[in-house]
């Protein structure tokens, strides 16, 4: 089969439904498969559909670890690997994490063969790239449909893609050299750098849980808006779960985000350009206000001037910046400075500030050069809510607890100025149970 299937959009509405099978689709029956205005093709609903209904369920094709978890964990069931006492790497060579029952199972045993025949240089060390191989390797061993479906995938071209693919070779004495496995291989890395969704393995867990990274044929279709009516989890590492954050009419496409729902617009556009090679035209990304949370905002350069300056348009990734109160306008270089002078002190406080001592920064030392709805001072504050949020040894105050209420109300009006319902991060923020 030559790579790259081409099927036509009701083929392969049939496809995945044969991937899924009956017993899946019983229950699964709230959308279609059809063509998008907004990119090829897309998933619509059939009828409507309820905030917090589950409007899908999704089969992976393959899945496999990260390679950016601070824990190592068990590349086939994903459990996080804590006892540093054991060696935690497979006893017949292959260099990957396992678990216990895992290293005695025969699940991992073709691609530990695969890896033991290709010579890891480095066999008693865990290399990060070749974690995140893993799911490429098994690509290889998809039957028929599943093959299909992963080649009927969009997958960009991107110089970054052959480089990952590069990487790896290196780390093995005899990678194989056969052009048509090499060229699977770098189709499959393309397919999962632009489809592939990472998440946690286990919802029910806050704590130590591993993440997955996995290929879903069907919810791969979801076409991208800054302000989705969709979202999804990972109820176990093989499935994923999209559900509706806001309710949706019969006929309506069903979309989700690419990008983090409280990035700035310019931030979006960048992200979307550079990793996902479009550029998107929704109502959130034409309103230089952003639904009038004014995210992109920065402080007004204009001596005298206490005002807050927002991109005088969004069509373009280096928009000139205009002040709301003196109409003062500063070219994009100047304000690019300024954002990325913002993102770095608040970015290396928050790596090496404790939870009060940045509460302190984000009250006291922020505001004199950030205004409050700026995207990286919100950043903060939700950093702030999910630290205070987990297990810590740190002691509060009164007053820190109440920070912490402050942060938090403040991003849920965020979230309701753009309109982005019940989604995941709303209930992180208000820790509802997801």
């Amino acid at each position: 089969m030559p790579l790259k299937f081409n099927i036509s959009t009701p083929n392969l509405a049939k496809l995945i439904k044969l991937h899924l099978g009956p017993e899946i689709l019983k229950n699964n029956n709230a959308w279609e498969i059809l063509e998008s205005p907004l990119s090829g093709r897309g998933i619509f609903a059939v009828r409507d559909i309820d905030a917090g209904e589950v409007i899908l369920s999704d089969i992976a094709l393959t899945t496999g670890p990260t390679s950016t978890s601070h824990q190592h964990i068990c590349c086939v069931c994903y459990k996080t690997l804590e006892d540093i006492d054991r060696d935690i790497q497979c006893k017949n060579g292959c260099s990957l994490p396992l678990c216990e029952l895992c290293s005695n199972g025969s699940s991992h045993s073709t691609e530990c063969e695969l890896f033991r025949r290709w010579k890891p240089k480095e066999p008693t060390q865990i290399i990060p790239q070749l974690l995140r191989f893993v799911s490429i390797v098994r690509c290889l061993f998809l039957g028929d449909t599943q093959r299909k479906l992963l080649l009927a995938l969009q997958a960009n071209n991107d110089k970054y893609y052959a480089n990952e693919l590069q990487k790896v070779a290196q780390c093995f004495a005899n990678f194989p050299s056969d052009r048509e496995m090499l060229e699977y291989f770098q189709y499959s890395i393309a397919a999962f750098n632009t489809n592939a969704f990472e998440g946690s393995c286990d919802r029910q867990q806050m704590e130590n849980r591993g993440r997955v990274r996995a290929l879903f044929p069907l919810a791969s279709l979801l076409n991208h808006q800054c302000t989705p009516n969709a979202d999804h989890y990972f109820d176990s590492p093989e499935t994923l779960v999209i559900i509706a954050t806001r309710p949706i009419s019969k006929g309506e496409e069903i979309v989700t985000s690419y990008t983090k729902l409280l990035w700035s617009t310019l931030m979006r556009k960048m992200f979307l350009k550079m990793t996902k090679h479009f550029e998107c035209c929704c109502p959130r990304c034409v309103d230089p206000s952003e639904n009038g949370t004014y995210l992109s905002a920065l402080f007004c350069r204009q001596q005298g001037c206490k005002g807050i300056m927002i991109p005088v348009q969004t069509k373009t990734l280096q928009p000139d910046w205009r002040c709301l109160t003196c109409e003062s306008v500063f070219p994009h270089s100047k304000m690019a400075r300024y954002q990325d002078f913002a993102l770095n002190t608040i970015n290396n406080r928050i790596n090496a500030c404790s939870i009060s001592d940045m509460i302190t920064f984000i009250n006291d030392m922020c505001p004199r050069f950030c205004p409050p709805s700026n995207y990286v001072l919100v950043e903060a504050k939700l950093n702030v809510i999910w630290r205070m949020s987990r297990a810590t040894t740190e002691v509060f105050t009164e007053e820190q607890l109440k920070c912490k209420d402050r942060y938090r109300a403040e991003l849920l009006e965020l979230l309701e100025k753009l309109g982005a319902g019940e989604c995941t991060l709303k209930k992180l923020i208000t820790e509802e149970r997801l």
